[in-house]
């Protein structure tokens, strides 16, 4: 699969890098540090309101999944706290056996990516602008959870291994600089800022 590189993202950031910083709501950077903190503080099971805004912001109120997808969506959240290195295939694959309304089995990768996300921001998001901003091929014709898998880590790890090279490109330091005047209250890792521009830059390229 040919997605796009280091290199493409870097060409396109610098083209459109005032535009793309100057677009990222500043919700997004709310939310983010305030779920993030309060999962340092909190039992996410019987948090309400942790669970209300993360419902809320990352679409986990998607129609076709139940009560019971939430309720064992939480509580696997909670079960990786203090893990190193999260199982995210295993994450999956439970959400994956909790069936929807329809008694169907849904694959919610992006779900376990937010997951992971918002507790530790070395792991990239990945929602519909990421993929638009890698030109990420879709997983839907794929049959079964196994190939459907493959295609997403095969994603994913892509998104990570270029998420280090373009923390390394010097010739994107105006952009963080220029995200950091912006944002001027806000004290980020540089990985979460990178996060932010690139699916803003998706966004722009949808």
């Amino acid at each position: 699969m040919k997605y796009r590189t280091a290199d493409d993202l870097r060409d396109l950031l610098l083209e459109e890098h005032e535009s793309v910083v100057n677009q990222i709501p500043q919700e997004k950077l709310d939310v983010y540090i305030y779920l993030h903190q309060l999962f340092q503080d909190t039992y996410v099971p019987d948090d309400h309101l942790f669970r209300f805004v993360f419902r809320s912001f990352f679409r986990l109120d998607n129609p076709s999944l139940t009560s019971e997808f939430e309720d064992e969506y939480f509580k696997l959240m909670e079960n990786q706290r203090g893990q190193e290195r999260p199982n995210i295939v295993r994450i999956t694959k439970d959400l994956y056996d909790v069936k929807n309304h329809k008694g169907n089995p849904t694959m919610q990768f992006p779900l376990a990516a937010a997951m992971l996300h918002t507790m530790n921001p070395e792991f990239p998001t990945y929602d519909g602008d990421i993929v638009k901003a890698f030109d990420f091929s879709s997983t839907y014709h794929l049959s079964g959870f196994d190939k459907k898998m493959k295609r997403y880590m095969e994603q994913y790890q892509h998104t990570f291994r270029t998420y280090n090279q373009l923390l390394e490109e010097e010739s994107l330091e105006p952009i963080f600089n220029h995200f950091d005047e912006r944002f001027r209250d806000y004290d980020l890792p540089k990985v979460k800022k990178l996060d932010l521009i690139v699916a803003q830059l998706g966004n722009k390229l949808s």
